[in-house]
């Protein structure tokens, strides 16, 4: 036992010398893009936030505990040191994900989850409404998803706020299908209602889902133009709140698929679907800070 206490008091005074004893993850740096003009994606090689890390000391001050308690367990039969030891690991941060259980944002909710994100996602629906519809669309339910029910178009702005207090990043997913009545604010007005609440929350990063510009400047804009001008006015007030530097604005065109029991309109002849995975990935590596800028196109988006 004499031996344990010597080493335990070893750990604990080793520790303070350590730069990196911070129980937060590092975070990634951003990675480095060779762009085409339709994809506007910028990186650097600092770290977000006030995190360091040190290579002459990997040792975190939860390694040193487990290490020190795991070889006191050796040398003692005393059961009150094993409950100690946790191999739990902390969020990387909080995600809020408006339009979290449809089609493109139930994918971002399970992708960010395995990466060992806190998420919440938000919809006009129930929370048990919103369960059921994720488990329809992936096949299984996300039960460490925060389903919060609230009205993106008729909140106020403060509790708009509130609902992303402490995130790291937003994802809009939100917008009304080409042809919905009302399409035109309720792609545009909500998003940008949605973008003035992230900005005076103080979220640092936001994603929207947006429209391919080869659509919306085509000639479906003649029997669609409420519905693109409303992606236009959320594009516009993205860039407008949080610039290039802290937005990714994902335009696709058509998106194969979509949720069981649902029925999209068909998309112009020789436009290629996008898989609705390859949107999702792209949306959590704008929301992680991986990605930045303008994603234009469906060929764009495979090519990440």
């Amino acid at each position: 036992m004499k031996i344990a206490c010597f080493l335990l008091a070893a750990t604990l005074a080793a520790i303070p010398q350590c730069l990196a004893f911070s129980t937060n993850s590092v975070l990634p740096t951003r990675r480095h893009v060779s762009a085409p003009s339709s994809l506007q994606l910028k990186a650097d090689e600092q770290y977000d936030g006030d995190d360091r890390h040190s290579p002459k000391c990997e040792l975190s001050r939860r390694t040193a505990l487990s290490t020190t308690f795991a070889i006191i367990a050796t040398t003692t039969s005393s059961p009150l040191l094993h409950p100690i030891v946790s191999n739990a690991q902390e969020s990387k941060g909080k995600v809020v994900v408006y339009g979290g259980s449809g089609y493109v944002g139930a994918h971002a909710c399970s992708l960010l989850t395995q990466q060992g994100y806190a998420v919440t996602s938000i919809s006009r629906s129930s929370p048990e409404t919103q369960l059921a519809r994720t488990k329809s669309i992936l096949g299984t339910s996300l039960s460490n998803v925060d389903y919060i029910s609230l009205d993106a178009g008729k909140a106020s702005l403060d509790d708009l706020s509130a609902s992303m207090k402490d995130a790291t990043a937003v994802i809009s997913c939100v917008g009304l299908s080409p042809g919905s009545q009302n399409q035109k604010d309720g792609n545009g007005l909500v998003n940008s209602r949605i973008t003035q609440a992230a900005k005076a929350a103080g979220v640092p990063k936001i994603v929207y889902i947006g429209v391919s510009s080869t659509l919306a400047n085509g000639p479906a804009k003649f029997l669609l133009g409420d519905y693109f001008a409303g992606k236009a006015t959320a594009e516009k007030s993205v860039a407008s709140e949080f610039g290039g530097k802290n937005s990714l604005i994902i335009k696709p065109a058509i998106i194969a698929g979509g949720p069981p029991g649902e029925i999209r309109p068909p998309g112009p002849p020789g436009v290629k679907a996008v898989d609705v995975t390859a949107v999702a990935r792209a949306a959590v590596s704008g929301a992680v800070g991986d990605l930045i800028g303008v994603i234009d196109g469906n060929e764009a988006i495979e090519a990440l």
